[in-house]
């Protein structure tokens, strides 16, 4: 018996050895049981034990592996938003290949992502990932502000995407709103047309409308001007918030829907779609 425990703890772990669990004092006196059951010398056995430590040892590797493989996408994902740019004000020309010859000045760019309309054209602006955090943040430095084709970019990390909202039983309206920006300090004199015409010189709208006073008819100084996605609306009121539109400098803002929707039948609409149709 004293010869067969010695042999044994051959084959046990050292006590700091993290798979000191795998072969507890259960599995010994299991394997020993086993061995005078049936009357076999426990040195024929050696190999058998050795191959089971090693074996546990395996299982405690791919435990630990598996861990590791879970952890990974969140680091990644983690990692790549500190390396993807938001890119706005971009002139329409500008291709792929254009804008990654722009930031590989700063670095690798591993991806561009140029959002556009239906027809395929430009939106004004992208998305640009670069190799690492360290590379995108030098492109912001350098290229922020920068004059690219006679248009002032900018540029800034990009924000993490929140997923979807439920919904709204009011349909297209509650959609809308989240991508419609509030006009004030409008000149008396400015229509909807006027209003689309501003907006399209740098981005592409897809309707204006200027409020009116129903008892006078007389322009209220406001309106609204609304975009496909709230990156170009975003992108809009960056770029044009204080720019003048006939003699007076405008305000840009994200509509507020309670405002939005009170002033609803007093309004002159023009769907820009609509207009390009014709």
């Amino acid at each position: 018996m004293a010869a067969m425990e010695a042999a044994v703890s051959l084959f046990l772990p050292h006590p700091s050895s993290s798979s000191k669990s795998l072969l507890s004092p259960t599995f010994i006196n299991l394997f020993k049981h086993k061995c005078r059951s049936n009357s076999i010398p426990l040195l024929s056995h050696n190999f058998s034990l050795s191959n089971i430590h090693l074996t546990a040892r395996k299982l405690s590797f791919e435990r630990f592996s598996t861990a590791q493989e879970i952890m990974i996408p969140e680091e990644t994902q983690e990692t790549t938003q500190k390396r993807k740019l938001y890119v706005f004000n971009l002139p329409w020309s500008l291709s792929v290949v254009d804008i990654k010859n722009l930031f590989g000045q700063c670095g690798t760019v591993t991806d561009v992502e140029i959002i556009k309309q239906k027809n395929g054209r430009s939106r004004g602006f992208a998305f640009v990932t670069l190799a690492s955090g360290e590379e995108a943040q030098a492109a912001i430095d350098k290229l922020d502000s920068h004059e690219v084709s006679g248009r002032i970019i900018r540029v800034e990390f990009a924000k993490r995407l929140k997923p979807p909202s439920p919904p709204s039983p009011t349909g297209t309206s509650a959609r809308e709103t989240r991508h419609k920006i509030y006009v004030s300090n409008l000149a008396w004199k400015v229509r909807s047309t006027h209003l689309r015409e501003f907006f399209s010189t740098n981005f592409s709208p897809v309707s204006s409308r200027v409020v009116f006073d129903s008892p006078t008819g007389r322009s209220s100084g406001y309106g609204f001007v609304s975009f496909a996605t709230r990156e170009e609306a975003e992108a809009a009121i960056s770029a044009l918030d204080g720019k003048e539109l006939m003699g007076r400098p405008l305000r840009l803002k994200f509509s507020d829907r309670k405002t939005d929707e009170s002033e609803s039948e007093n309004q002159e609409e023009e769907n820009v779609e609509d207009q390009s149709e014709q």
